[in-house]
């Protein structure tokens, strides 16, 4: 019965589109999932990981005519084999490994090896994911697109429900707000803003090359719902997603003026941003309040007495990281002994800022204090190194997502967490896969 099972799994494999179907529905599940639900993003990464077996194995039975001997156990070594060999003649793919290895080999000089394995188990992805787009099967453009298409309308719906929600309970979100709360999304609102100004990016770029699914009244509505978008980020008033979102826009108009030359025009579009923000901050309550709470905030701050106050509380994490690589330099405290320098410092440091220490607030400096400069270097050598190596590099979407992913690097620490490391990750292998398709 076990050889007729592999046998009929085998006889799957002889339909030479149904990896690349395969494919695409897991990407469309990792989308969808990730802002909502950490069990289906897991499935969905370990899909492509299948999809990538699967494309593997299809690839050996074409080689070899159809005769593959899947009783016997030596074929999943060997495609496993192969699959590293794809992957390490891709440096583009391989170097994200180091993101797994660096706070991996801080373990050595981690106390707290509980810690230390969670920060380990949250940066798996960094193998996982560049391993499997290593491998995965081609799809056309026209696929790669439509994921991203997903991505638009997802994001669309799910803040057609926020809006909802937020009507439905409006005096007590408002007054949360007061108190420096955010408005209530799915999962983490800044990570949540970072994927809407992702779906702000990617709306636009689609509108512009007049991309419709079925109809053609899609490019319509595809127009609406960017602007939609983009004015619900600033509803929700999340000031990391937000500055991204303007900093990849000076960008998109740097991009824009260099391709077109189109002068006139680019003074008018950076007019224009200059200009929204401050209607945003005059007609949107909810922006309105939260720079009138950050303002606040910061007062309380310079007059000692921001302990309860959560920009404050970001400034002190930073004193607090910045003191920490000072004191160890080289390979910093180690991964699983930050949470724990963090607290010895701000006991003497900052004693009324106890009850509630936070990490560096800045991904640069959260590897400087865990990993060192040593850590730093190998971390910006695999963070730049796709950036400046491949033809993906002069894609609009691939490059315009550094610029939001190193904008977030600057106020978060962005992949500290299974949603950061799936946004970044995700998003920067598939725009390197748009400019293959």
């Amino acid at each position: 019965m076990k050889n007729n099972f592999l046998q009929h799994i085998a006889s799957r494999i002889n339909n030479a589109t149904a990896p690349a179907d395969a494919l695409l529905f897991f990407a469309a599940l990792l989308v969808v999932s990730m802002p909502l639900s950490p069990f289906l993003l897991s499935i969905s990464m370990w899909g492509l990981v299948f999809v990538a077996f699967w494309r593997l194995a299809a690839d050996k039975r074409q080689a070899t005519g159809g005769n593959i001997q899947w009783a016997k156990g030596r074929i999943v070594w060997d495609l496993l084999l192969e699959s590293f060999r794809h992957f390490f003649r891709q440096p583009v793919y391989a170097v994200l490994v180091l993101l797994l290895l660096v706070p991996a080999f801080s373990g050595f000089w981690s106390a707290d090896q509980a810690y230390w394995l969670e920060r380990t188990r949250v940066r798996l992805p960094f193998l996982v994911l560049p391993w499997a787009f290593a491998n995965l099967p081609a799809l056309t453009q026209r696929q790669y697109v439509l994921v991203l298409y997903l991505l638009v309308w997802t994001m669309v719906i799910l803040c057609a429900g926020v809006g909802i929600n937020f009507l439905l309970h409006k005096p007590e979100i408002m007054h949360a707000m007061y108190q420096g709360r955010p408005i209530p999304v799915p999962r983490h609102h800044i990570r949540f803003s970072l994927m809407l100004a992702t779906a702000v990016i990617a709306g636009g770029w689609l509108w512009h090359k007049r991309f419709f699914w079925r109809y053609a009244w899609e490019h319509s509505a595809l127009g609406v719902a960017t602007v939609f978008l983009f004015a619900f980020l600033h509803f929700l008033s999340v000031r990391s997603g937000l500055m991204a979102l303007y900093v990849a826009l000076f960008f998109t108009l740097g991009y824009f003026v260099w391709r077109t030359r189109r002068w006139r025009l680019a003074l008018g579009m950076l007019a224009l941003l200059a200009v929204l923000p401050w209607v945003a901050i005059n007609t949107l309550p909810s922006l309105k309040q939260k720079m009138e709470y950050m303002v606040y905030d910061w007062g309380r701050y310079l007059e000692n007495e921001g302990e309860t106050y959560s920009d404050a509380e970001r400034w002190i994490s930073l004193k607090t990281g910045w003191q920490i690589w000072r004191e160890n330099p080289w390979l910093g405290a180690g991964a699983g002994d930050l949470p724990a320098e963090t607290d010895r410092i701000v006991k003497k440091n900052y004693p009324a800022y106890e009850p509630t220490p936070k990490l560096p607030h800045n991904q640069f400096l959260y590897i400087l204090a865990g990993t060192g400069l040593f850590g730093l270097a190998l971390s910006l050598f695999a963070f730049l190194f796709p950036v400046v190596a491949g033809q993906h590099r002069f894609h609009y979407l691939f490059a315009v997502f550094q610029i939001l992913v190193f904008t977030s690097f600057l106020v978060e620490y962005t992949i500290e967490t299974s949603m950061g490391v799936a946004w970044y990750l995700f998003y920067t292998l598939w725009f390197m896969q748009l400019k293959k398709g």
